[in-house]
């Protein structure tokens, strides 16, 4: 029915958040339209969704894409400082979720001391995040031609953007963050879809979210996931008042989802062209 149009529109409209967010992490006056931006995004997205290589494959798939239109340097650098920031959204994503499923609902204790864990790592990592847009830059690595030395001018390009154009970071990381909003919403419309007369919670939107993300960190070498979101939902489902096969039947809709947006993006990839100078 109008749930699963709404759960891939709303699928669709997080792919265009990041494509968006990739966009604006490129230079001034680089110029790379959206149609491209979000065709490479598409494609580069099922391509690590339906291999094991996970961001090794989804990458290069971008950068590939969009050659003609942007300098190699220029296409890394904008999706490593993209990834950058979106990786500081799940986390902030993840600390709010954790935080609410301690303080609304019963865990075992062996669950809630891997939450606060979870907490402290994530505290350490956005912290390891913030250093790394601040080191200092090494104009020594710029002279040598090795591989260390390309890693060392990547990781400049990505300093630098981030020094010269704070309003940006912050531009981005807002998207990002709706792109977690949007994923809520997509959650809460499904169980509203699954649940019938009982309707869900923000809460338990908010909580289902974040087992979600956290599956998707700890398992994207796994295609699709396969097993691993239906188990994950299913073993949290009865701690938010929800049925176990409720909490099953909201991982297999989402497989459903990802496999139509990567299907489309396959067909990107298999539309492009192959002919340098195309």
């Amino acid at each position: 029915g109008w749930g699963w149009l709404a759960i891939l529109a709303l699928a669709g409209g997080r792919l265009a958040l990041r494509a968006q967010s990739w966009r604006w992490c490129l230079p001034p006056g680089v110029p790379l339209d959206f149609p491209h931006a979000f065709g490479a995004f598409l494609a580069g997205d099922a391509v690590g969704s339906v291999t094991p290589l996970g961001l090794v494959a989804s990458e290069p798939t971008k950068v590939v894409l969009t050659r003609h239109h942007l300098a190699t340097l220029d296409s890394v650098a904008s999706l490593t400082l993209e990834n950058i920031l979106y990786s500081l959204s799940v986390l902030a994503m993840l600390a709010f979720g954790l935080t609410l499923m301690l303080a609304t609902i019963a865990v075992p204790d062996g669950v809630r001391l891997f939450a606060f864990g979870a907490l402290a790592g994530i505290a350490v990592a956005a912290a390891m995040g913030a250093v790394a847009l601040r080191l200092p830059l090494d104009a020594r690595a710029h002279a040598a031609s090795s591989l260390r030395a390309t890693l060392v001018r990547l990781r400049d390009e990505v300093v630098r953007f981030a020094r010269e154009h704070p309003r940006r970071l912050v531009r981005v990381f807002s998207l990002q963050l709706l792109f977690h909003v949007l994923a809520v919403i997509e959650t809460w419309i499904t169980l509203q879809w699954l649940l019938g007369a009982q309707s869900p919670t923000a809460a338990q939107a908010v909580i289902f979210e974040t087992v979600n993300r956290a599956t998707i960190v700890l398992f994207k070498f796994i295609p699709f996931r396969i097993g691993v979101d239906e188990a994950a939902s299913g073993a949290v489902a009865p701690l938010v008042a929800v049925t176990a096969a409720a909490g099953v039947a909201l991982a297999v809709v989402r497989k459903g989802r990802n496999l139509a947006w990567s299907a489309a993006g396959l067909l990107v990839l298999a539309a492009h062209p192959s002919r340098k100078g195309s």
